[in-house]
């Protein structure tokens, strides 16, 4: 190979960039520090572009599907209005429907767990009973049946007496935390912020990163990252409004059938439901053990019922509802859907479950893109 200029500039970058990574692999302490640090720098930051990318997807449906008649107006005005409007829309429903479903169900979960910790000598006398009269068919004499007695005068000095020798560490423990929950309600509204400006100004900002792409890479590069960008968003979107509708379905399946098997509490349990399988794993327990506590303290008997009532409602919505209604809206196959979840939350739990349906769904157009390529390279050589 003749080493002219741009050879040689060629095989000193690559000396460079070969130096970074072995002087990297000699100091991964180092690195994971060094990068540990500036994602708790710029973590408000991704957060926000997060946000937004969620938030755009409601954006874009109040912008191309109820205002659309605002880019027809005949003042400019009422033109550039339309942004603001949808914009405001976007977030006063986001953070009023949270904030609904907030002072509707947590009011509720604190008034069980007063109820519960008020009744619970009443509870456990009453489950005595009845494990006395089911034994009492087995022919099993009443003190085989253990009694449970709560000595809440004596559990009351034991915490008072373990607040007493650890209090420093309470306290020290508790000015944490705080500092913790203040940073972190500072972060969060820092990231709100930051959303709204980039929805505000998506175009010119997508139009700025364009432009630094197409300055300082090649235009196949630049074009490939184009490519890679539009697939992605696509996906990613319609996995949102997919699992969005998915967890409609859910709450209304669930309304149903707890009026059908005469369920208390049907509206906010159901709403629950809904809300909470929106997160992969975690999401549905926490739906059902909050159901199940609202559920105890009218009847336990139901409780138990309920139990088994959301296990079925859950195999069905897993096995037959999320992979069709998710795997429609991303253009996946239900066994690919279904298999996404597994891996996704094996390899990385509950982000891997929930990033492992639009990740595979992008992974399966760019393979049947290639395939495709593959195909019309072989036509034509033939």
């Amino acid at each position: 190979m003749e080493l002219n200029s741009k050879n040689i500039k060629k095989i000193l970058i690559l000396v460079f960039f070969s130096a970074i990574i072995v002087c990297g692999v000699f100091n991964m302490s180092s690195v994971f520090g060094f990068v540990s640090k500036l994602y708790s720098f710029i973590s408000p930051i991704i957060a926000a572009f997060c946000i937004a990318f969620v938030f755009n997807v409601l954006l874009n449906a109040l912008e191309n599907k109820v205002f659309f008649f605002m880019d027809k107006a005949k003042r400019k005005f009422v033109q550039k209005m339309k942004r603001p409007v949808c914009l405001i829309l976007t977030y006063v429903l986001a953070f009023g429907l949270i904030s609904l479903l907030v002072l509707v169900i947590i009011p509720d979960i604190i008034d069980t767990v007063f109820y519960l910790v008020k009744n619970l000598p009443a509870f456990l006398e009453s489950a005595r009973e009845w494990l006395v009269d089911f034994a009492a068919r087995f022919n099993i004499p009443e003190s085989k049946v253990p009694t449970i007695n709560l000595d809440f005068a004596a559990l009351t000095g034991a915490l008072q007496e373990i607040f007493s020798a650890y209090s420093n560490n309470i306290v020290d423990g508790a000015i944490d935390i705080t500092s913790s929950v203040v940073g972190g309600v500072y972060d969060t509204l820092f990231s709100i912020i930051i959303s709204i400006y980039i929805l505000a100004q998506k175009e010119r900002i997508g139009g700025f990163v364009k432009s630094v792409i197409n300055s300082f890479l090649p235009n196949k590069t630049a074009n490939g990252i184009y490519h890679l960008a539009s697939h992605a968003s696509n996906s990613f979107s319609r996995f949102i409004g997919g699992q969005l509708t998915e967890a409609v379905i859910l709450g209304v399946l669930c309304y149903i059938g707890m009026l059908i098997f005469r369920f208390p509490n049907a509206p906010i349990i159901s709403v629950l439901i809904a809300v909470t399988s929106l997160v992969p794993v975690v999401g549905a327990f926490t739906g059902v053990a909050i159901g199940f506590l609202l559920i105890l303290i009218t009847n336990p008997i139901k409780a138990l019922f309920f139990i088994v009532f959301i296990l079925v409602l859950q195999q069905i919505e897993g096995n037959l509802i999320y992979p069709r209604v998710v795997g429609k809206a991303v253009g996946l196959p239900a066994v690919i859907v279904i298999s996404a979840v597994l891996v996704g939350g094996n390899v990385g739990g509950i982000l891997g479950a929930l990033i492992g349906v639009p990740v595979s769904a992008l992974l399966y157009t760019l393979l049947k893109e290639a395939i495709q390529n593959r195909k019309s390279k072989t036509i034509k050589a033939e």
